[in-house]
């Protein structure tokens, strides 16, 4: 499955990427209202991951000029994902670090992709 999206690189040294993606995801969705977005983690390495917002659909189209003027490293990717292997789970995004650290017990991941839903409730799909 291919992601079509804006990938921008975060620093995660003390957590901070939680902030910082978080005001990266209201920005998209108040860009992007009619879009199913989905975000995706991965290349992590000294302390950073990349980090795309996009969707599914490749008939969606993401202004660039406009993205670059909030986020001058933001640039446009299209990144091929696994279709099967997903590991799957369920939260509230309150409770999204707690999650985080229950997965990382067991290893680093190699993608994970989020559903944030505007009720606060997220859905986490990861692979190892």
């Amino acid at each position: 499955m291919i992601l079509y999206g804006i990938k921008i690189r975060f620093d995660c040294k003390n957590n901070q990427q939680y902030k910082t993606i978080g005001n990266f995801w209201e920005y998209m969705r108040s860009s992007y209202p009619n879009y199913i977005l989905k975000g995706v983690g991965c290349n992590w390495h000294d302390d950073c991951m990349d980090y795309i917002i996009g969707d599914f659909s490749p008939s969606n189209h993401y202004d660039m000029d406009v993205i670059t003027k909030k986020y001058p490293t933001a640039e446009y990717i299209e990144i091929n994902l696994p279709d099967e292997g997903w590991q799957v789970y369920h939260c509230r995004l309150s409770e999204l670090s707690k999650l985080y650290e229950e997965i990382y017990t067991d290893g680093v991941l190699k993608y994970e992709i989020e559903e944030m839903k505007l009720d606060g409730n997220c859905v986490i799909s990861i692979i190892r």
